[in-house]
């Protein structure tokens, strides 16, 4: 599969798609675009905000204080109550995301501990997104029903057997949009109302809006092609990715992080080692980006836990024109399925493809390449640092302070993303570890 652009295999989709179509993701954002100007825009906004090394060291505050809040609460409802540990991830990466995202709060942690807690309740302020478990939901909602678009024609969607399914997915599609055109308008007013000498927020949402204008904020990314602000559409479009993807990714990489390493003990005491070698004993100390980048080891955990469980284990690619593969000519426009799944435990590769083995990443760094955790080649997953400094920060935390007990097996569903449907665990503070 050539990862060029001048190869015939960059589009995930072909343009008659008319699921994807009726949903209005067809050629919008980065996913399913498959106009290249107006993708590599996208892709070169994301590159250079996303990748930043400053955007990511402020990151880890976030995330630190995203999880000290999550960590207040979980001691509020003490060390025998079941924690539903899917539910607290996705709430836990979301309120991170959008603060990364808006410089906002939703509150999604908070209004979750509402819902469980038997003590009294938070009193919250207003947020500029309402409803967050209901948004947490239904754009969980919309990214699963990709699959069913992704696959299903227009005549066959609306079949009466199905119709009413469909219209649910598309009004799930549609409430997200609702709520984040509210985010974008509130920002544009904010925006217009801020003197034009006073510096603006930092943060990904207005440099969406402000991209290519006066008030730019990330020292333009015009070309000679690219010299338009985004529209609000595209805006919505990209905003609404960054937050599926970051949230389900995360927050499922994680639970398969836990349920990994409380199967594999010794694994799991030499990545506390090392933590406590590269950060030190104290379990409240602060660390850096840097810091994170020293753990070896702990990323040798995910890298060793996304090859067994890919999050996402297939991903689709079309030829453009005529190709040949596996001495076959294929017309254009044939779907390729790349199963990283398979790909990733294949034996001859791998030593003992199933067996959880971390050092395998230690010992030989030529497999760091055959991981397909953030994708490959042009498309490959802009966020990726971002995202594994996620990873990393929140096992740092968790497992300085943490025994964690495993009440069952995990639970799971595959589709075009490995999702986790139940983790339950009891959460107890470790021995020895002054908290």
């Amino acid at each position: 599969m050539k990862p060029t652009v001048n190869g015939s295999f960059h589009n995930r989709v072909n343009n008659d798609n008319e699921g994807l179509e009726e949903i209005g993701l067809l050629n919008t954002g980065l996913v399913f675009n498959n106009n290249y100007d107006n993708w590599r825009f996208h892709r070169k906004f994301y590159t250079k905000v996303m990748m930043s090394p400053s955007l990511i060291k402020q990151s880890v505050i976030v995330v630190r204080n995203s999880f000290m809040e999550m960590e207040k609460y979980w001691n509020d409802l003490g060390e025998d109550t079941i924690i539903e540990f899917n539910h607290w991830m996705k709430r836990y990466f979301f309120d991170t995301i959008f603060i990364i995202s808006t410089n906002n709060r939703a509150y999604a942690l908070a209004n979750y501990y509402n819902k469980v807690t038997k003590n009294g309740k938070l009193s919250l302020p207003e947020s500029v997104l309402k409803e967050s478990n209901t948004f947490i939901e239904a754009i969980n909602v919309v990214a699963q029903s990709l699959q069913y678009f992704y696959i299903l024609p227009r005549k066959v969607l609306y079949l009466p057997i199905i119709k009413r399914y469909t219209q649910y997915l598309k009004g799930r599609v549609y409430w997200v949009r609702n709520n984040v055109n509210n985010i974008i308008k509130s920002r544009r007013e904010e925006i217009s109302k801020t003197p034009i000498d006073q510096k603006l927020k930092s943060d990904i949402l207005t440099m969406f809006l402000t991209v290519n204008t006066e008030r730019d904020i990330t020292e333009r990314i015009a070309d000679d092609i690219h010299d338009e602000p985004m529209s609000d559409k595209d805006v919505q479009r990209n905003f609404i990715e960054l937050m599926g993807a970051g949230i389900d990714t995360s927050s499922n990489s994680l639970c398969f992080l836990v349920d990994f390493l409380e199967n594999n003990p010794k694994a799991k005491q030499r990545m506390i080692e090392e933590i406590e070698r590269v950060l030190g004993k104290d379990p409240n100390s602060s660390f850096t980006f840097e810091d994170l980048s020293k753990l070896e080891y702990v990323e040798a955990v995910i890298k060793e836990s996304s090859r067994i469980r890919s999050v996402i284990p297939l991903v689709f690619k079309t030829n453009s024109v005529p190709e040949v593969v596996g001495s076959y000519r294929w017309s254009k426009n044939t779907y390729f399925g790349l199963n990283f799944g398979a790909i990733q435990k294949q034996k001859s590769f791998w030593k003992d493809p199933e067996k959880f083995n971390p050092d395998r990443f230690m010992d030989n760094p030529d497999s760091k390449s055959k991981v397909y955790m953030f994708g490959g080649g042009l498309r490959i997953c802009p966020g990726r640092n971002l995202a594994m400094m996620g990873l990393k920060a929140t096992l740092v935390m968790l497992y300085r302070k943490y025994d964690i007990e495993l009440l069952g097996p995990l639970k799971e569903h595959i589709g075009m993303l490995r999702t986790c449907d139940e983790l339950k665990v009891k959460l107890r503070k470790r021995k020895n570890v002054n908290i």
